[in-house]
């Protein structure tokens, strides 16, 4: 009766029958889970227990050879924080053929509690048990079928043969074990159930089935929170990890559960991150990755970045490190180098190994014709995502090609939109080389035009100093805009080369123009600033080239006239980078950040810079932190990694108006050359990495570029006479103009 009554306070009058069975069964199986439900009932109500006597192993051992099975080795659970014993073990027991079918869960006895029991021997009270099923042959050999393949594995059960305790950190809640088989199908691949013990409840649970070709581990693979689970289920150069978070589960006895994080569903309502969940799927980690963190910074502080879509960013970073680690491996085949590079999204490096030799070109072809979709599918989606990149066009048309013939690539490109002629020139000659026509030994790449460079207005030339392309004979007008420009960095299609630059003064026009990607687009943006800090852009076209020594010059024309006279402006193409908008926080939120930053550290040096624009001659001692902080907490902050080592930097774009209120004087008081924005960096541990404040050489940075080219994002920096990219060298401890 007393059970029964318990049964229905604890799930309702309906649910008596049905619940009395189950909590019957597992009264019967597992007593201390179900007498922890009695610290839920009244005194009057508490459900009643009959517990089995204390045996020792060799007991539990001879009751087992009974039933044809067998004792293994048991492993400590809960220990003794007094004397490091245990005080609960775990115990596998095997069939006659040594596979696990059970595992329970036993108390150390206390010696002194027990009566008419042998002493000298440690007993142990029965707890819990779970049977052990292993997961089925289809799922544990998934990770090795072809998808081209039939699959002919069962849906038998295998067996496990071993219990293995998590050796790296897990997380707090209960004590977590795994099952572990191993099975060879043309290579071995490991399996078996995910454990938990919640001694809480005293419920032993198998969570989940796993199977990879290593071991699953805990690891902290997204930002904040407990470790995730993470099984590694990569085989040959395919990144594929399952990731699983612990989340709450309504389960009384394991409150806890498993949960995969997946990218098929967008954790934002953003068409930009749509498409780059649609990219990771197609199996493009690392240009995903990139984009993700882009739009990450973007996102403004009133459009808050969920954990969820942090989860989904840190998932696909996993996989895009995997992907890069392998395509910078050196590879003896090249169909394999160009496999890794493909997977990577390196489209124009894997041009590069497909034209290096004949041979290179025969080999990649059969990898070409045997292709089963995984190439041909990351072209289709990288084109419905940026129809404009010709490196992918021609790796579709290289497969159509291969697969087909040179008439169909050629259609399909054709049908690909924006495909300039320029692009089907270029890819054609790739496509010879299907045919072996080798006649042409490389096939220079067609890429976007992107360099930057200082423009000056020029109101005369002299011709015969400019290589053109066009036959029309160069002539200054005064209805036309004229610009000389000096490129201080341009993109070759490969890396980035910085001035002063080492060319062949024999080259021709057309040369330059490949080399600068001006067949592609040879048009240029000429950015001025006018009062108050507002752009004007007016859009011009690079019509000749001229090499001096080491020097890079181009000339260019604009229908637009400038609504003011400048000495240099700035000139640069659309394609030149990714411009970054970090979001901006005030200082004082520094303190809320998760990842250290040293502001006790960066206070007094910021305090100390801005003295330096401080017109009154009497400077004020530095205050204490708390005044600092009271003083300056409203400041605009930007966090962004610009050294690459992982961790952000501290970014202060401050304003003449905010300068002025620091020292409480008006904003006229400022000299003419102070009355502009002052920007200063620091390292997260407090050390000034680069600064505005008091430099002897005029220097503004005026944007900070992702170059796309798997490197630190770079500084655009304006000094007294041309326009620069700078990076940050950890030789030179600066930022500096680097080298490729």
């Amino acid at each position: 009766m007393a059970f029964l009554l318990g049964t229905t306070l604890l799930l309702g009058a309906s649910g008596v029958v049905v619940s009395s069975i189950w909590l019957s069964y597992s009264l019967f199986f597992n007593p201390s889970a179900i007498a922890s439900l009695n610290e839920f009932l009244p005194q009057w109500a508490q459900l009643p227990l009959n517990q089995e006597p204390a045996q020792t192993l060799t007991q539990i051992s001879a009751e087992l050879n009974k039933q044809r099975k067998s004792a293994g080795k048991p492993l400590p659970l809960e220990v003794n924080s007094a004397n490091s014993q245990p005080t609960s073990v775990i115990l596998p027991v095997r069939s006659q053929n040594q596979q696990i079918v059970e595992l329970r869960v036993y108390r150390i006895a206390d010696a002194r509690n027990l009566l008419n029991q042998p002493k000298g021997e440690i007993h142990y009270q029965f707890i819990t048990q779970a049977d052990v099923t292993g997961p089925e042959e289809s799922f544990v050999v998934a990770p090795l079928i072809n998808p081209e393949t039939a699959d002919t594995s069962s849906n038998r059960p295998l067996p496990v043969t071993e219990l293995r305790r998590f050796e790296s950190t897990t997380p707090t809640q209960g004590i977590w074990f795994y099952l572990w088989g191993e099975r060879q199908r043309g290579q071995a691949i490991a399996y078996g159930q995910i454990v938990h013990y919640n001694p809480d409840r005293s419920y032993l649970n198998l969570m989940l089935p796993w199977t990879s070709p290593t071991q699953p581990q805990w690891q902290q693979a997204i930002a904040g929170g407990s470790p995730e689970l993470v099984i590694d289920q990569t085989v040959d150069l395919e990144p594929r990890l399952q990731v699983y978070q612990l989340k709450p589960a309504n389960f009384i006895f394991d409150p806890l559960q498993l949960e995969p994080v997946s990218i098929a569903e967008s954790a934002l309502d953003s068409r930009d991150y749509q498409n780059a969940l649609l990219i990771a799927r197609s199996g493009l980690w690392t240009p995903a990755e990139k984009w993700l963190q882009f739009i990450k910074q973007q996102r403004q502080k009133h459009q808050a970045w969920s954990s969820a879509a942090q989860a989904q960013l840190d998932f696909i970073r996993l996989h895009a490190e995997k992907s890069q680690k392998r395509a910078n491996q050196t590879w003896a085949s090249p169909s394999q180098q160009v496999l890794a590079l493909l997977i990577d999204g390196r489209w124009g490096e894997a041009l590069k190994v497909f034209q290096a030799s004949p041979t290179n070109t025969q080999e990649i072809t059969t990898l070409l014709e045997t292709d089963n979709g995984r190439l041909g599918n990351r072209v289709e989606v990288a084109l419905r995502v940026n129809p404009k990149r010709t490196e992918v066009k021609a790796w579709g048309a290289l497969l159509k090609g291969a697969q087909q013939s040179r008439r169909n690539a050629i259609a399909w490109l054709k049908q690909q939109p924006q495909t300039t002629s320029a692009d089907i020139a270029y890819i054609q000659k790739l496509l010879k080389r299907l045919e072996g026509d080798f006649s042409s030994n490389k096939v220079a790449t067609s890429h976007s035009s992107r360099f930057v460079g200082t423009a000056q207005q020029v109101t005369q030339i002299n011709p015969q100093q400019w290589l053109q392309t066009a036959p029309t004979p160069l002539q200054v007008t005064n209805q036309r805009t004229w610009y000389q420009i000096q490129l201080s960095a341009y993109h070759d299609g490969n890396t980035w080369q910085q001035a002063p630059f080492k060319l062949t003064p024999q080259q021709t026009a057309a040369q330059y123009w490949e080399q600068l990607g001006l067949d592609s687009d040879a048009e240029v943006q000429i950015v001025s600033w006018l009062p108050g800090g507002y752009q004007q852009i007016d859009l011009a076209v690079v019509k000749a080239v001229q090499l001096q020594g080491s020097t890079l010059k181009l000339l260019a024309v604009s229908d637009a006239f400038p609504i003011v006279s400048a000495s240099r402006q700035l000139a640069l193409t659309k394609a030149t980078s990714q411009w970054l908008q970090p979001q901006t926080i005030a200082f004082s939120e520094l303190t809320q950040q998760s990842q250290p930053i040293e502001i006790v550290q960066i206070l007094p040096q910021l305090w100390q810079e801005l003295q330096k624009r401080n017109p009154n001659s009497q400077k004020t001692p530095v205050p204490n932190v708390e005044k600092m902080l009271k003083q300056l907490g409203e400041l605009p902050v930007q966090l962004i990694d610009l050294d690459g080592d992982g961790t952000a930097e501290v970014l202060m774009i401050i304003s003449s108006q905010e300068i002025a209120a620091v020292h409480n004087f008006e904003t006229n008081l400022l000299q003419q050359n102070d009355s502009r924005s002052h920007t200063i960096i620091f390292s997260h541990n407090g050390r000034i990495l680069y600064s505005e404040f008091g430099s002897a050489t005029e220097h503004r940075a005026i944007g900070i570029a992702d170059l796309e080219d798997d490197q630190p994002p770079a500084l655009l920096v304006a000094t007294d006479k041309t326009y620069q990219l700078k990076r940050w060298s950890s030789q030179h401890q600066r930022f500096d103009s680097f080298q490729p």
